[in-house]
């Protein structure tokens, strides 16, 4: 597989509250429709969200969230126009999508690499509901197949002539092999004379295209003869589609793998090259001219599983609403126990509810709790049909199914807990990194005011902390790094102001106090409020009282600490 990118944190922050915020303010609608299908007005406001939310990660490079929301949006366009067959299930995998978009995107802030793979199956399930093709893991890798062939100096050709001439005459030989591999017998020897022609074909090649395409298919014989890949049949139709170039060579001559080249058939040997584990040094050379990196399949898998726990909020969010299904369902039955003697009379309206429930729990991946309730549904269903009457141990039996499913959704409550606590510090000890070197730069900008070109990055560095406060919901302390950060833009970068003493003691005393909230985080014995306390009244005597509406423009003609100070000067 192509390199896996790693997308620059400060880009990503730049991008992904707003994304975050753009998805959870449509992440009810699928539920919507879910209730209505012939109403698509709740799939019809996500459209324009969705097209933003491509925008955006377009915007940066990310490309596996790219992938899903283009197959989101289509996926929902879709539905509107009526071409999607299966629309509950289409509603549920644009759910799904709304949930594990965010949470790749959390993974890529805590240095996890854009890997698309990882997003396979919720793609291919957007591609499904639309009667599109699926999708392979071959898709997703793409090397760069401009790579030259790296000098070394070649031995004799056995066969003597151009390459077309060395081609006609090696290609029996080159069958043969084929034929031994393919039926497995004698697969050593069969692997030898294979290597033999193709290592032949490259010395013979004069184009770069050609001995390029020969020394690629020798990594593939060569893995396969120090048994690093698997005698699958898919790489024996690959070795049978080079025995096809190797006639083109004989028929159009060397220059038709330049002028027509097998891009595709590159790219497959290529794919099977990245995954095979062998030191043999043409591999190895393989893989590092190519920067060919297999992503690990258990990394892949987890990183799947961590689609969902790292979106604490919108998890959080859709426990909220679980919980209030079942309180709305166990009241009904209350009702049918207490009031109607178990008449399952008005109780078709709750039958909605449990699939609504049991599709959000799918999205939280609990399944043994969904098919708890989906088999308390397939149970309660027929009998609501029939008017049958509910004997106390039928509503005491569903009754205790639902307390086990709110039973697990605490406990799922209070594992997100220890995961935000885990992204809380993650996140302190990041911050607190940066907030050292702002401090560092101001202290030797206060040693010597000419060097303004030093404050010259803090403004971003501020920007992604306050972003970072303000997903985390702190907002007060959001305001007071953003009120930091109008000061030190608009006075100390825009204006050149002269400094003073005093004004560059309240300035250290706020930024010391947004590090102490941060040290808190990580050192239970650290205790914030008085600093951060002085931090805002800091800001405050400076000009930049720490408001949440304020940014860079409100301030650029209110009179500051230095203004005064300077004023009798």
């Amino acid at each position: 597989m192509s390199s896996p990118t790693i997308v620059d944190r400060k880009t990503l922050a730049w991008i992904k509250e707003g994304v975050d915020e753009t998805l959870k303010s449509v992440h009810h609608a699928p539920d919507e429709f879910l209730e209505n299908l012939d109403d698509t007005s709740p799939i019809q406001a996500c459209i324009e969200p969705l097209h933003r939310v491509k925008g955006a990660v377009e915007m940066v490079g990310i490309q596996g969230a790219a992938m899903i929301a283009q197959e989101m949006e289509h996926l929902a366009q879709g539905i509107i126009e009526n071409r999607v067959k299966q629309k509950s299930d289409a509603a549920e995998v644009l759910a799904s999508g709304m949930l594990q978009l965010p949470g790749y995107l959390e993974s890529l802030y805590h240095g996890q690499p854009d890997i698309p793979l990882i997003l396979l199956p919720l793609l291919n399930d957007l591609r499904a509901c639309q009667d599109k093709e699926l999708m392979t893991e071959g898709e997703f890798f793409s090397p760069d197949l401009s790579v030259a062939v790296p000098f070394e100096a070649d031995g004799e050709c056995i066969v003597q002539g151009d390459l077309p001439m060395v081609a006609k005459k090696l290609r029996p030989g080159y069958l043969a092999g084929l034929l031994g591999f393919i039926k497995e017998d004698h697969v050593p020897e069969s692997l030898e004379n294979l290597i033999l022609v193709l290592d032949n074909l490259k010395i013979a090649s004069s184009d770069d295209k050609a001995k390029q395409f020969w020394w690629i298919a020798l990594g593939v014989v060569e893995a396969l003869y120090e048994q690093g890949l698997d005698y699958s049949v898919a790489i024996k139709i690959l070795l049978g589609r080079v025995d096809r170039q190797i006639q083109r060579v004989i028929e159009h001559g060397e220059k038709i793998l330049s002028i027509d080249p097998p891009d595709k058939l590159v790219k497959n040997l290529l794919y099977y090259i990245a995954q095979a584990d062998t030191y043999n040094n043409r591999v190895v050379q393989l893989k590092k001219s190519f920067g060919l990196d297999y992503p690990d399949t258990e990394a892949v898998t987890k990183a799947r599983e961590n689609l969902y726990g790292f979106n604490v909020n919108l998890m959080d969010s859709i426990s909220v609403q679980v919980k209030e299904e079942l309180t709305s369902i166990k009241d009904a039955l209350d009702i049918a126990m207490h009031a109607n003697a178990g008449s399952t009379e008005g109780l078709d309206r709750v039958l909605a509810r449990f699939s609504t429930i049991a599709d959000a729990l799918g999205m939280l991946g609990m399944n043994k709790p969904k098919n708890m309730i989906s088999e308390q549904k397939q149970f309660l269903e027929p009998k609501i049909q029939e008017g049958a009457t509910l004997s106390d141990e039928d509503l005491m039996g569903i009754a205790a199914a639902l307390l086990h499913v709110e039973s697990s959704l605490s406990d799922l409550g209070s594992a997100l807990d220890g995961e935000y606590e885990n992204l809380l510090k993650l996140v302190a000890q990041e911050t607190l990194k940066d907030m050292q070197i702002i401090k560092d730069r101001i202290h030797e900008f206060a040693e010597d005011s000419a060097k303004r070109d030093l404050l010259t990055d803090i403004p971003q560095l501020l920007t992604n902390i306050t972003g970072a406060l303000r997903i985390l919901q702190f907002d007060d302390e959001g305001n007071l790094a953003q009120a930091i950060n109008n000061y030190i833009f608009c006075e100390l970068i825009e204006k050149s102001a002269e400094t003073s003493d005093l004004s560059l003691d309240l300035l250290a005393d706020a930024i010391t106090g947004l590090e102490n909230f941060y040290q808190a985080i990580l050192e239970e014995s650290v205790t914030p409020e008085i600093g951060l306390a002085v931090a805002r009244d800091s800001m405050t005597k400076l000009g930049y009282e720490p408001t949440e509406s304020r940014s860079f423009q409100d301030f650029s003609d209110l009179p500051t600490v230095d203004d005064v100070v300077f004023a009798g000067n």
